[in-house]
């Protein structure tokens, strides 16, 4: 009975965690819904205490060992959702830089008052563009 409200407790405070960010804009949809994931085993395991003793008892291996799996599939899982979020956004970040780096180089040779139509090379990386030289004309 214990261990039922325990779990409650804590399935009960990542869901109101997650629906008080949404509703003050800290978090976005995506992440309420990752807190929302990881309270569902929880719930899941508050509504049926016995769950990984029956499917230990199924896949007849010990019940440390059905708990270790879990768990750590569990953890590889969410490790991976958060990697891919970071890695997206730092993509993000590259990617504005390098448009604010071009920007910069626009605007440094229109204040210079430099009217050459000589070429100049620079490299853009990000998604959905491939490594290579792109050429800004100086001047109009």
């Amino acid at each position: 009975m214990t261990l039922t409200l325990i779990l409650l407790a804590i399935g009960n405070m990542l869901l109101l965690v997650a629906i008080r960010s949404l509703r003050l804009q800290r978090l976005k949809v995506r992440y309420a819904l990752l807190f929302l994931f990881l309270g569902l085993p929880f719930f899941a395991l508050a509504a049926w205490p016995d769950a990984v003793g029956s499917l230990a008892a199924i896949l007849g291996i010990e019940y440390q060992t059905v708990l270790l799996l879990t768990v750590t599939t569990f953890f590889l899982f969410m490790n991976f959702t958060l990697l891919s979020i970071v890695s997206s956004q730092e993509q993000r970040i590259s990617c504005l830089a390098q448009k604010i780096g071009i920007l910069e180089h626009k605007q440094g040779s229109d204040m210079t008052g430099e009217r050459s139509s000589v070429e100049a090379p620079l490299r853009l990386e990000g998604p959905g563009r491939s490594v290579g030289d792109v050429a800004l004309k100086r001047g109009a």
